[in-house]
């Protein structure tokens, strides 16, 4: 595994999954984090492969479906690229080449994490985390449909 495809996947780990067809593809998590729902959004659960240096989410509202990707891992190329690791200048100027539009950057610093920032693309799908100015975590999932406000789900 190591190419990401927005609104796709992750090579054969593609948006739409069960949790039982990706245990068939890459195995038992090394971590399983259950998160419980609010009044606006069911519950979830993000699957966590330390080896792989990614995480899987899956959420109720989706039929517990696949329906985020986080890597923090090098190995893994953004259109040919291992953005990991750069600045964020640079990470940037590789999304302006790519086309991919407008990011809204936020400030996601605390008094226990500091410089801390997020580079989000709705129209695509795509967040980017920095920690002091690295990009450290890619997070993409699959692209929405604005009207029924539910996921396009890849074809397998």
């Amino acid at each position: 595994m190591k190419d990401i495809t927005l609104g796709q996947g992750l090579d054969k780990v593609k948006f739409g999954l069960t949790r039982q067809e990706i245990i068939k593809l890459i195995g038992e998590p090394s971590e399983v984090e259950a998160m419980d729902g609010d009044k606006d959004s069911g519950a979830m659960e993000a699957w966590h492969f330390d080896e792989l240096h990614l995480s899987l989410s899956f959420e109720e509202d989706c039929n517990w479906k696949l329906t985020s990707i986080t890597t923090a891992s090098p190995e893994i190329l953004f259109e040919g690229i291992d953005l990991i690791g750069l600045s964020q200048g640079e990470v940037m100027e590789q999304m302006e080449v790519f086309n991919l539009g407008e990011f809204e950057l936020e400030d996601l610093s605390t008094d226990v994490i500091p410089n801390q920032s997020l580079a989000a693309n709705p129209d695509f799908s795509l967040n980017l985390f920095f920690d002091h100015d690295i990009l450290t975590e890619i997070q993409w999932g699959p692209f929405w449909d604005d009207e029924s406000e539910m996921p396009i789900w890849p074809e397998n």
